[in-house]
Order: structure tokens, then C-alpha cells, then sequence
């Protein structure tokens, strides 16, 4: 008997809207991978890089920043949420109510 190829089905941005809360996912590719809570260090590490640059980009007045989680939609089937995101005043159109749209230019 030979064996049977499975298809992956590709996910899109409406499967990822439909994930539960209590869980973090990203979608990469197509695929939906639940990504682990940070470790404490890691929260005290992005903490701490998260306040520096909040204070830089205030005081410069240089735009906004985010952490996580924050959807960041690169196209329909990449929705990433990174630890921290900076959006220049020159790119705040980009942010959106449910997301930031990296895609639009």
C-alpha cells in the first residue's frame, strides 16, 4: 500500500480572527502556530527595552509603541505579533483599529 499525501490547508486572516483568546497565535505562511507565554526574564528583558525606547520615541516625537500583543497584518496569510513594534509618525496611518497594516504604503 503506498502512502496517501495529506494536503495542509493554508490559513488565512479570518481562520486566525477565529482562534481562541486565552491562546496566542501567529499566523506564518498560512500556517497557525500557538506561541508559548514569555518566560518571566524575557517579560522583564522586553519590559525594560520597551520603557527605553517609549521614552526615546515620546520625547523625540518620532511616532507610537506597541508591545505585545499587538496584530501586526503583513498580508493574508502572515499576522505576527512582536514583542515590541515602533510605527513612525510619517507611517501612523498604518494603524488600524483591530491591527497594524505593515502592508500598506
Amino acid at each position: 500500500m503506498s502512502p496517501i499525501a495529506v494536503e495542509k490547508k493554508k490559513h488565512t486572516y479570518e481562520d486566525y480572527l477565529k482562534t481562541p483568546e486565552d491562546k496566542r497565535y501567529e499566523l506564518v505562511n498560512g500556517e497557525l502556530i500557538m506561541t508559548p507565554s514569555p518566560t518571566p526574564n524575557h517579560q522583564r528583558i522586553s519590559g525594560k527595552l520597551e520603557f527605553v525606547v517609549r521614552k526615546f520615541v515620546t520625547e523625540n516625537n518620532l511616532g507610537e509603541v506597541f508591545d505585545a500583543p499587538c496584530d501586526v497584518y503583513l498580508d493574508d496569510e502572515n499576522v505576527v505579533q512582536p514583542d515590541i513594534l515602533f510605527v513612525s509618525k510619517d507611517r501612523l496611518d498604518i494603524i488600524g483599529e483591530k491591527n497594524v497594516m505593515f502592508n500598506v504604503v
